[in-house]
């Protein structure tokens, strides 16, 4: 019975050493948690990359974030923090540019008997103003560039011929400007070819004016998404 006892306790003390050598190491479990780590990041970085690729760059920076919070210090993070303060600025860019494209609107519709196409944009400034720069063509009566206020109906002060103060982008320039006979809440920019050629080059346009009841009012536009191949020419009327 000793014996038998004595093998058991051998058996015993084996299996508990057999146990103890199957646990991992320190090193052992701090190699697998850094290799699961960046196995998450990498699935990450896989993400990031197939939403460039489908010029999804808006989506791919918030996880180009998470990953550099998360594993700041994985091979994955390496390889986004190259591109991503680049991606930011890019993708800002364009967000900029859709913003200032989705200002103006642009249409085609009957008029007077012939057609008109029309650029027109609100003012950024000031705010709540119901005044409207519009480029026009129309097929009977040709080329112009006024404001009009296509809400409150507020008319502008002007006799005859006024000074219409304005800025492109910082650079002062006056310009003439006239009352429309039918007396609609319009006032016209007489030299519109110099006005619209100066616009499509400037990201910003301010215009002072006086309106009746008001004073003077200096009207800002963000004119920079400006795109002239929108606004459709119109066959001459024969």
């Amino acid at each position: 019975m000793r014996a038998v006892a004595a093998g058991l306790a051998v058996t015993v003390l084996a299996l508990a050493g057999c146990s103890q050598s199957q646990q991992p190491t320190p090193a052992q479990k701090a190699a697998t948690q850094k290799a699961d780590i960046e196995a998450a990041a990498q699935a990450k970085l896989t993400m990031f990359n197939k939403l460039l690729g489908m010029q999804r760059g808006d989506l791919a920076i918030p996880i180009g974030e998470e990953v550099l919070a998360k594993y700041p210090h994985t091979k994955a993070a390496a390889q986004i923090a190259k591109v991503l303060p680049g991606l930011k600025t890019k993708v800002k860019a364009a967000a900029e540019k859709r913003r200032l494209a989705g200002l103006w609107l642009y249409q085609v519709s009957p008029m007077a008997g012939g057609k008109q196409s029309t650029a027109a944009i609100d003012p950024s400034k000031p705010a709540g103003s119901r005044v409207q720069l519009v480029l026009r063509r129309q097929s009977s009566w040709g080329t112009s560039a006024f404001l009009y206020d296509h809400k409150t109906g507020e008319h502008f002060a002007c006799h005859k011929l006024c000074d219409i103060v304005m800025h492109f982008d910082g650079v002062q320039h006056v310009y003439k400007g006239y009352l429309p006979n039918g007396g609609e809440p319009a006032m016209f920019v007489k030299d519109y070819k110099s006005f619209i050629a100066r616009l499509s080059k400037a990201k910003n346009v301010d215009m002072t004016v006086t309106i009746a009841g008001q004073g003077k009012v200096t009207l800002a536009f963000e004119t920079g998404g400006f795109d002239a191949g929108k606004w459709v020419a119109l066959p001459k009327k024969k």
